[in-house]
């Protein structure tokens, strides 16, 4: 099944085998790294973040979060 597959996606099975790993490695961390908030949860977030002095304590925080490179962004 993983020959017939890779040979409908025109690729080795080795290719075919690393990129599956891949997808699924991205899919592990996206879900160990996103989450949902309920609305309430929302509210006081969005209450935060609108908040000046929260901001300008919270930027340097957040500059140094933005700059983690994400391993789903990593090339394939």
């Amino acid at each position: 099944m993983i020959d017939q597959a890779a040979a409908a996606e025109g690729i080795s099975r080795t290719e075919f085998i690393l990129r599956s790993c891949q997808a699924r490695a991205r899919d592990v961390l996206v879900d160990r790294t996103l989450f949902s908030l309920t609305p309430e949860q929302t509210t006081a977030l969005l209450a935060d973040v609108e908040d000046p002095r929260a901001v300008s304590q919270d930027q340097a925080s957040i500059e140094r979060l933005l700059a983690i490179p994400q391993p789903w962004h990593a090339p394939a």
